[in-house]
């Protein structure tokens, strides 16, 4: 049999990086002013952020294509991005242009920041495609400031199950997805967990939860993309967290 994804954690980090790798150049376009990514997702976890920003130092971790490193450079702060993906990583900086450091680097390693040397963190839908959160949580924790905070946003642990997961909330499980965007077709792979193991990872790693966020649909979003987030109101679909430093 040949081993698949859960087996062998190389493998899926190296198909991550080659998906996104793939959508790069058209992943700005189909998700800053998208239904889910921009219509849902982003202002959420952007209102747990605390303020002000300026003269910050916030990294956003796995930057994607640097709509939130453009955000954060916009309020004000000084801003470190990150990314598994080279390609996004180049559009990532092409969008900034030198307002933002922006480098590759890998969530499921140490990360080549200084301890105590930044003010908070962003991490916007990345943590579930590990399967040990414990490095890129560990991480965090030594590079924030005593006072620092940590807003990152996953999959709902509740929300709708996707076609061939076979296990129950309580399971972990790698699930697996299809994305079609601007003809770019991916398969990807990530992490369900039921809260009680994301807390646990949290703790684990020094924080506590100030803040859960649970979004639902704006007024005005559900005007602009009706049919795609009809299904979203009053169905949990991401889960955005404040973490504080113990």
């Amino acid at each position: 049999m040949t081993p698949g994804p859960a087996d062998d954690p190389t493998a899926h980090r190296h198909h991550t990086r080659d998906a996104y790798d793939r959508l790069a150049p058209v992943w700005s376009a189909t998700t800053d002013d998208g239904p889910f990514n921009g219509g849902l997702e982003r202002p959420a976890l952007r209102a747990l952020v605390p303020r002000p920003l300026a003269g910050r130092v916030v990294v956003d971790a796995a930057c994607g294509s640097g709509a939130q490193c453009e955000w954060l450079a916009d309020q004000g702060a000084e801003v470190i991005g990150f990314d598994l993906s080279p390609k996004m990583v180049h559009e990532a900086a092409r969008r900034c242009g030198g307002r933002a450091t922006i480098h590759v680097a890998d969530l499921a390693g140490p990360l080549p920041i200084a301890s105590d040397s930044v003010d908070g963190i962003t991490c916007s839908l990345a943590l579930h495609y590990l399967d040990d959160w414990g490095t890129a949580l560990a991480s965090f924790a030594r590079i924030l400031k005593p006072q620092g905070w940590c807003v990152l946003s996953s999959d709902h642990p509740s929300g709708p199950r996707l076609p061939g997961q076979r296990g129950g909330y309580f399971d972990r499980e790698l699930v697996t997805d299809r994305w079609v965007k601007d003809g770019v077709d991916v398969v990807q792979h990530f992490w369900r967990r039921p809260l009680s193991q994301t807390v646990d990872a949290f703790a684990d790693a020094g924080f506590v939860v100030d803040r859960i966020a649970e979004p639902q649909p704006s007024a005005e979003a559900l005007a602009r993309f009706p049919d795609e987030l009809a299904v979203v109101v009053g169905t949990p679909w991401f889960a955005v967290y404040r973490l504080l430093l113990r």
